[in-house]
């Protein structure tokens, strides 16, 4: 199993290059590239990057975000030659931990309807779809697509 730690500014040149790379898949509906080290450079002042570290280099990260007594996880990757090794259920499990040690009673993530794969794989970690909404105007999208929210409760422990 990764190690999971916090993020420094350090990691963010990585945490783009994992980012992009587990995003490739959305290639057909999003312009350009997922994130930039801007971006990340930019949330990591205000939000948490957890990262999981595998033979000391990072095999995945996740942006995590507590907004009162509701936690949110976004851009959970996973570098592709390591998917389906349980890197990315371990990061969404220290997502959890850090959003409930801070007093969050739900997690919530968001993700587009066309990546079909990660509603049945939320679905597992025990989220529930909660609304479907278009996407924004000005979003990064070459087509049409729609936002889909889900939620959890988080038990605190």
């Amino acid at each position: 199993m990764p190690t999971i730690r916090n993020a420094t500014e350090r990691d963010i040149p990585e945490i783009v290059v994992i980012v992009n790379a587990a995003f490739q898949v959305e290639r057909d509906f999003r312009a350009g590239d997922r994130t930039s080290h801007a971006e990340i450079s930019r949330l990591i002042q205000t939000d948490t990057f957890l990262v999981a570290v595998v033979e000391e280099r990072i095999a995945g990260a996740v942006q995590v975000r507590v907004n009162g007594t509701a936690g949110y996880f976004g851009m959970l990757a996973v570098d592709p030659t390591l998917q389906r090794s349980g890197i990315g259920r371990a990061l969404c499990e220290a997502a959890e931990d850090y959003c409930r040690s801070r007093g969050c009673i739900e997690m919530t993530l968001s993700t587009g309807s066309v990546r079909r794969d990660l509603l049945p794989y939320y679905g597992k970690l025990g989220y529930k779809i909660t609304s479907i909404n278009s996407a924004p105007e000005g979003a990064p999208f070459t087509k049409a697509i729609e936002i889909v929210r889900m939620a959890k409760p988080l038990k605190l422990s």
